[in-house]
């Protein structure tokens, strides 16, 4: 799931960050991070370095996380209770909570104010309109394991686990359609506003499945093994794509969509975010406890930097120039200074 934002909307968070699901957001305004701890049940708010930390129970299994750019609430999909809770930006407390029976991922188009809820394996995903709070069922035929918004064309597109197509959801209407595809088993998706294409990590076939949306073209390029995320720098038209299987990136020039670079990092990476200012990479290597950081100008990493235990999530503060990552297995939020590539755990 990855929510694309115009270069329209306001000055927001959200940068260059995948999800499979998303488990942390930035806010660039304030300065906080949020970062969820599914099986503590709890969201942690860290400022920084040195700022304050705050600990919020949220509910049960909850993995995925959206910032809306335009007022910097934070919406936290609790999969145990099936609720979104809402987290206000200046109190740092939760001010609503939403109902989302079954839901699982979360994405939303700021322009609309509307929150799509992807679902669990069998059902229909979900919009909500969050100046009223009515969800309506999205009669997709699929559930949406992956989730991304194209907010200029207000196009919604979910691809299930099983699922041999994609569905373009209208986010005037909530009528879908389908193009067919060629594999199963996509885990995320990550959509690239330069070219209009969207890159499905595709993790049977060793390969990611590239849709332009434009013109509903489907092709598929090799990349390593069990290619499980991808993430777009869309300033210079470049995709990185997490290979699981092989602990590498493979680098994907948008204008040709053709690999042009393999870059080895730490064992088992699962996660990606872009500094699209510094442009910078940062990869979440989960059985390494470390993140490598890549240099996109040389597809060199730069450095590796280490972690708590399970690093599984991480979103960058473009403006800060600060990267935060979330330790599964533990209670830590992992702080990296984007310039020195030094860390704290807090």
């Amino acid at each position: 799931m990855t929510l694309f934002i115009s270069a329209t909307a306001l000055p927001g968070a959200e940068v260059g960050v995948t999800d499979g699901p998303k488990g942390v957001v930035v806010n660039s305004r304030n300065g906080k991070a949020y970062a969820a701890f599914p099986d503590l049940g709890v969201v942690k708010i860290v400022t920084g370095t040195t700022g304050a930390v705050v600990v919020l129970k949220t509910g049960a299994n909850v993995k995925a996380l959206t910032i809306n750019p335009r007022d910097g609430r934070v919406y936290a999909m609790n999969r145990g209770p099936g609720t979104i809770s809402v987290i206000a930006p200046d109190t740092d407390a939760i001010v609503g909570t939403l109902k989302a029976d079954r839901g699982s991922l979360t994405a939303m188009n700021p322009v609309t104010n509307r929150l799509y809820v992807s679902a669990s394996t069998g059902t229909d995903p979900s919009v909500i309109d969050l100046a009223t709070g009515e969800s309506t069922v999205i009669r997709a035929g699929t559930e949406g394991n992956a989730l991304s918004v194209n907010v200029k064309a207000n196009k919604i597109y979910f691809v299930g686990y099983e699922d041999n197509f994609l569905t373009v959801v209208d986010g005037a209407t909530n009528q879908p359609a389908r193009i067919e595809l060629p594999g199963f088993h996509q885990w995320e998706s990550a959509f690239n506003e330069a070219n209009g294409c969207l890159y499905l990590p595709t993790p049977n076939n060793d390969a990611v499945t590239i849709v332009d949306t434009g013109k509903k073209v489907v092709s598929m390029i090799g990349t390593g093994q069990v290619p499980m995320a991808a993430a777009v720098n869309s300033i210079t038209n470049r995709i990185y794509v997490v290979n699981y299987g092989s602990s590498d990136v493979t680098v994907i020039d948008g204008a040709t969509n053709r690999p042009i670079a393999t870059i080895a990092v730490g064992l088992w990476p699962q996660q990606i975010a872009i500094n699209t200012r510094t442009n910078m990479i940062y990869v979440v290597n989960t059985h390494a406890n470390s993140v490598s950081v890549i240099d996109g100008r040389t597809n060199r990493v730069a450095a590796t930097v280490p972690a708590d235990k399970g690093p599984w999530a991480v979103a960058v503060d473009p403006v800060a120039n600060m990267i935060y990552v979330a330790n599964r297995l533990s209670d830590k939020v992992t702080v990296i200074d984007g310039r020195t590539h030094r860390a704290v755990q807090r």
